[in-house]
């Protein structure tokens, strides 16, 4: 596991992925509903977590660095994992479940006993 000091928190991530795909931090306050000054300081302290500057600012939008382009890329695809194990979780807050089809004798003879003796085993 690595030390939390590595992990940058998860709104200012969200907030540079927005800003990556809205170009305006006003864009992606409104969509995060959060105010513009928020998402300024969420990517600034992002900025000075990861000692790399992320955005260059032309006019009124923001611009990635190329290795910024290619963080955001990897942070969309963790953020993507992340949300999608959390519908799975909650399709199903209890586990999976197992349906067996099996032929009688081979459930009165062998997995019957295994059973009885440790259930955990069977599932391993």
């Amino acid at each position: 596991m690595l030390p939390r000091r590595h992990l940058p928190p998860i709104p200012a991530l969200m907030a540079l992925e927005a800003v990556d795909r809205l170009g305006t931090a006003s864009a992606a306050a409104e969509e995060l509903s959060l105010t513009q000054g928020a998402i300024s300081r969420a990517l600034q302290a992002l900025e000075a977590q990861l000692g790399v500057p992320l955005l260059t600012r032309e006019r009124q939008r923001l611009a990635l660095t190329p290795a910024a382009r290619d963080y955001v890329a990897e942070v969309r695809r963790a953020l993507h994992t992340l949300a999608s194990a959390s519908l799975t979780l909650r399709a199903n807050p209890t586990g999976g479940s197992l349906n067996l089809a099996i032929l009688p004798a081979f459930g009165m003879h062998w997995l019957a006993p295994a059973c009885r003796v440790s259930p955990r085993r069977i599932l391993r």
